[in-house]
């Protein structure tokens, strides 16, 4: 009785969401909506791009409010938040015996963070906010960065 009753609060919150998603994002496993897919991958790319700002804006403040230091949130929650994901989507797709689309998911994801993640608020900087201007990265850490992006999960 009470697991029904808590599937109908999480119902109820999430409703909301799942309606704006539902109505602003095609969806292509329908007949109609088949030839959208681009459409329906760069929507979806721009949703995960806000809610991801919001995660980072709201792991920002509760550290701030906790006293963590914004690296440590960082690479303890955000890292978490964002590999589980990958890794339990990676699971099941081994389990149901497609080894390869499991080690390609966790090897395509982290390329599509480093070469989407950087490129394109790099490139949006290079080329339409201040056109012709170089990208400085403060500090060496990108590179150890990066492969602990390729070897993630």
């Amino acid at each position: 009785p009470a697991d029904g009753k808590m599937n109908k609060v999480k119902w109820v919150l999430t409703w909301p969401l799942i309606f704006v998603l539902f109505a602003t994002v095609p969806n292509c496993s329908k007949p109609r909506w088949e030839k959208f897919f681009m459409l329906t991958f760069i929507l979806s790319t721009l949703w995960i791009a806000l809610f991801s700002y919001f995660m980072v804006w709201m792991v920002t403040v509760i550290g701030y409010t906790l006293g963590i230091p914004d690296v440590i949130m960082g690479i303890t929650f955000l890292a978490a938040g964002t590999s589980v994901p990958d890794c339990m989507a990676s699971l099941i797709v081994a389990r149901q015996g497609l080894g390869d689309m499991a080690v390609s998911n966790t090897v395509g994801s982290n390329v599509f963070d480093i070469l989407v993640g950087l490129g394109v608020p790099w490139g949006l900087q290079t080329m339409a906010i201040d056109y012709g201007s170089t990208v400085c990265i403060l500090g060496k850490s990108l590179i150890c960065a990066s492969v602990l992006f390729l070897n993630k999960s």
